[in-house]
């Protein structure tokens, strides 16, 4: 164990300096080109945020390193990723704090909803525990949201989660909200977010209706509901004008996602990591529902997509 704590802060101390060995200055974007010169595989999940994220990390590192960039975006889910990441079989892909903190070994019930405190977490537990570390988170949380109709919004004054518990405690609970009926069931949905905000007793009050998760965001836009569930990246809360309720006592789990790499692979190739630690402070919450959309409702190719984006913000 001590050596392997020694190995990662030689990491973490060293990484930046290593991958700057041969820095040059190319017009127009920024360069990390140096070190290694070996062969990195990118992973990623099968979904397009996933595939966005995946092929950001692989165009940064074609432009930015002379590593061999290995394409394996699309991998499967969470589970086929981690294995292959822990056993070699890929490099890298971009994990979301909140999946790692529940969902990945050794799992942990307790929830965290400050973002740097659950990514310290992780980022210690994940290199001690499976030689894993997290780069540089991006800012937008992919999490659970409440999410409502413009012209409610308008017509009620309710913009937070307290704004709403506050309404529906005065009496107003002749609306509809949508859900799915998973969580309209679970401890940490629909239940939880009324005893957290102290609605509870008024809930059963609310008309509530099951839809499927990919059509609340339309039920909410077209009127036939006015409040909602949905997740907070999905480029259909732009295409329906809808309103994100903020989550303003910190309810909902954070879903920050962040490069999850390979040690032996930093160590191999230690020009990757200024490369890949400078996407994820790039992408604001509207960036990534509106590539999103780009993708998932335009049609778009996403690694052209991802591609355009670096070259936007000055990346490639």
């Amino acid at each position: 164990m001590t050596e392997k704590h020694t190995r990662r802060q030689v990491l973490k101390q060293g990484a930046v300096a290593g991958s700057t060995v041969g820095l040059t200055s190319l017009a127009g974007c920024m360069s990390f080109v140096g070190g290694g010169g070996g062969s990195v595989k990118v992973g990623s999940k099968q979904f397009t945020e996933q595939e966005l994220l995946g092929y950001m990390a692989l165009e940064s590192l074609k432009a930015n390193t002379d590593v061999d960039v290995v394409n394996e975006v699309g991998l499967g889910g969470t589970t086929t990723n981690f294995r292959a990441v822990k056993n070699d079989e890929i490099d890298l892909y971009w994990e979301y704090t909140g999946t790692a903190w529940a969902t990945l070994p050794p799992k942990h019930e307790e929830v965290i909803t400050d973002s740097e405190e659950i990514y310290n977490e992780v980022d210690e537990e994940f290199n001690d525990r499976h030689s894993l570390d997290f780069l540089q988170r991006a800012p937008f949380n992919n999490t659970y949201v409440l999410t409502a109709n413009p012209n409610w919004v308008e017509e009620t004054g309710v913009q937070t989660i307290s704004d709403f518990a506050e309404y529906v405690n005065a009496g107003n609970t002749d609306f509809t909200v949508v859900l799915n009926a998973e969580f309209e069931k679970r401890s940490d949905g629909w239940p939880g977010v009324a005893k957290h905000y102290g609605f509870d007793d008024v809930r059963s009050e609310i008309e509530v209706t099951n839809v499927s998760s990919g059509l609340t965001y339309q039920t909410v836009g077209q009127g036939d509901a006015q409040v909602g569930v949905g997740f907070n990246t999905n480029p259909k809360i732009i295409e329906f004008d809808l309103v994100v309720l903020e989550d303003d006592e910190k309810f909902f789990p954070v879903y920050n996602p962040a490069p999850l790499v390979n040690q032996d692979a930093l160590e191999s190739n230690p020009a990757i990591k200024e490369p890949l630690n400078a996407i994820g402070s790039k992408i604001s919450t509207d960036q990534i529902r509106n590539l999103n959309k780009q993708v998932s409702i335009g049609g778009e190719d996403a690694q052209k997509v991802a591609r355009e984006f670096l070259k936007n913000e000055g990346l490639i």
